[in-house]
């Protein structure tokens, strides 16, 4: 089965990943420039190591 993984900039430092059926929102916390909508791209990587 084929899953496609899109990640497109939603604006500063934010990039919606959409997976499948399932959205995500990584961003940068404050002292980084972002706003902190979402993990930052390294939890999402450490975390998809983990998983």
């Amino acid at each position: 089965m084929k899953i496609d993984t899109v990640v497109r900039s939603i604006g500063g430092l934010q990039q919606e990943i959409v997976i499948g059926p399932h959205r995500l929102v990584a961003d940068e916390p404050p002292e980084n420039g972002g706003q902190d909508a979402g993990p930052s791209p390294f939890g999402l990587l450490t975390a998809a190591l983990g998983a």
